[in-house]
């Protein structure tokens, strides 16, 4: 079972962080394992890792389904969902639980003490341990 890292915009880290947001929504699917953790890291101005959480599950399909089933857990409008998923057949839900604020600030110039060329994800990644990044969540 891989850990990951996943990017998302800092109002909707905050949302994670009170417990309001328990489902990451992605318009493409995502390979992740339920148990592992899923390392967040908050986009600019933030730019650090805040949150660790593990995936509680990982489902892919229609717009409408994953609206119906999650909308009260996605922590976003309705019209923000549509406008976010159009044009797409599936988009995958990612459930978070056991949400946790990181004890180290794990900012972009400290990751890039692993890996100098290490960028935040624009998708995922997962962290393997060939990934030199993988060694600043051990």
């Amino acid at each position: 079972m891989n850990d990951a890292l996943i990017s998302i915009k800092p109002d909707h880290v905050n949302n994670i962080k009170k417990g309001l947001k328990t489902v990451e929504l992605r318009t493409r699917n995502i390979s992740l394992s339920k148990g592992a953790k899923l390392w967040i890291y908050s986009t600019l101005p933030i730019g650090c890792i805040e949150v660790v959480a593990e995936i509680d599950f990982v489902i892919t399909s229609t717009p409408r389904d994953i609206w119906k089933k999650y909308s009260k857990k996605l922590c976003i409008s309705r019209t923000l969902f549509m406008n976010y998923t159009k044009g797409h057949k599936q988009v995958t839900a990612i459930g978070l639980k056991k949400v946790e604020e990181t004890d180290k600030s794990l900012c972009l110039k400290v990751l890039r003490k692993y890996d100098k060329t290490f960028t935040p994800p624009q998708y995922f990644i997962k962290l393997t341990p060939d990934k030199k990044i993988s060694n600043a969540f051990a």
